[in-house]
């Protein structure tokens, strides 16, 4: 076997480098004929002549060795079990590696990573149908989706129902959206965990952690112990720094007065600090629990989608993992720099939220590339931030996986309960 893939493999690499087996045997200090049986598998080979050949083919002596192909031929072999259908010349694939050899590796490693992927499919297929995560999950969405539509259905069929059940038919109907918004979440940031074949971010993981812990304020004098990670510690050492910045240019007490009279407009706070809006949204959504003042979400991605920061509400539960609705105007201000967006947005619960977005450039400008940008949104479900008059809401949910807008024009994925 060896013998056959050696001498073919001289044979096809002599004619391409345009030698006759005449300048080659006299060049290597053997006769013509003897190259000749060496070539047509006749003759084996070893030793000198061998590195002697190997030197003047430019090729290393292992290429030529007895056992250089012996795991290619293997792979080729067991890759021609998996689909017999193809009828694959088996009793051929000795001469094809020696022919063919950049072709025979190709092909070894088009096998082996199929194999690898269809193991990968295979173990997924299975933790899909037996995790325990996954099933319970399922029959948590189904059983408030059941509980939603037997309470919507009452409401909606019968018309002389008292007012304290009514009260507490439409108590019901909000909790089961609420559990089932929860639940998809919980889905959705699962699988996205799962199909990461990098560590999760620091930022969704280490950042986010940090500021939900301490409910997404620090306490004047205290000095915060974050993840001793050093990948995450930018985004995260960035986040304490800004924070510290900013509720020294604008205290609580006094942002809340202000805040107040400019009837929460981040535009007119702005003004009233001389500040840049983006701190204005940042600060907003940084406000210690026991102040008097609307909760207000935020979510900062970067140009790819990535979650940079991140503080859900009940109204609006947001991606840990991924991107969210491209609907968002946190990703439809990347479209204009600078310019801060402010749009009603409705969830498929029938919760709505004010949201103001703003993309602005970060890091040193270049003249070759644009710059890289990275948007901010704030929302807020609060009666004092909503105000009386709003025109119509952005139509959104929170993935296309968990949304049953089925109609929609930025559909990504199908509907995972179609």
């Amino acid at each position: 076997m060896a013998r056959t893939l050696i001498g073919t493999r001289i044979r096809e690499r002599r004619r391409a480098k345009k030698l006759t087996q005449t300048a080659l045997a006299k060049a290597v200090g053997i006769s013509a004929s003897y190259l000749n049986l060496i070539e047509h598998n006749r003759r084996g080979i070893a030793g000198r002549t061998l590195i002697a050949l190997a030197r003047e083919l430019g090729m290393q002596p292992a290429d030529l060795s007895e056992g250089a192909d012996a795991a290619l031929i293997n792979a080729l072999t067991e890759a021609a079990k998996t689909d017999p259908n193809a009828v694959p010349e088996v009793d051929r694939i000795e001469e094809f590696v020696g022919r063919y050899p950049g072709w025979a590796k190709l092909l070894s490693s088009v096998s082996r990573t199929t194999q690898e992927q269809q193991e990968t499919l295979t173990a997924m297929s299975d933790q899909m149908a037996h995790d325990p995560f996954v099933s319970e999950t399922m029959h948590q969405i189904l059983s408030n989706i059941t509980a939603i539509r037997s309470t919507a259905s009452i409401l909606a069929t019968e018309s002389e129902i008292p007012p304290d059940m009514q009260e507490r038919f439409l108590s019901n109907l909000h909790n089961d959206s609420q559990r089932l918004s929860d639940t998809a979440e919980k889905m959705v940031d699962f699988f996205d965990r799962e199909e990461r074949s990098e560590t999760p971010t620091p930022t969704t993981a280490v950042a986010h952690d940090f500021w939900a812990s301490n409910n997404y304020v620090l306490d004047q004098g205290v000095a915060p112990t974050p993840s001793s990670n050093t990948q995450s510690a930018p985004i995260l050492h960035n986040s304490i720094e800004r924070f510290s910045k900013l509720d020294t240019a604008m205290p609580s007490a006094t942002f809340v007065d202000e805040a107040e009279k400019a009837r929460f407009d981040p535009l007119a706070i702005s003004k009233a600090f001389d500040v840049n809006v983006m701190d204005v949204l940042f600060r907003l959504a940084h406000m210690p629990p026991d102040a008097d003042f609307p909760i207000f979400g935020l979510i900062e991605v970067d140009m790819s989608g990535a979650v940079l920061m991140r503080k859900p509400t009940a109204e609006l539960t947001l991606p840990l993992y991924s991107s969210a609705c491209p609907l968002w105007p946190v990703y439809r201000a990347f479209a204009h720099p600078g310019q801060i967006l402010r749009a009603p947005m409705e969830m498929p619960s029938g919760d709505r939220v004010l949201t103001y977005a703003l993309a602005e450039a970060v890091g040193e400008k270049d003249y070759t590339l644009p710059p890289i940008l990275r948007s901010t949104m704030i929302f807020s479900a609060d009666p004092k931030v909503l105000g009386k008059h709003q025109p119509a809401p952005v139509l959104a949910g929170l993935h296309c996986s968990v949304c049953p807008r089925k109609s929609c024009e930025a559909r990504r994925v199908d509907y995972i309960l179609a």
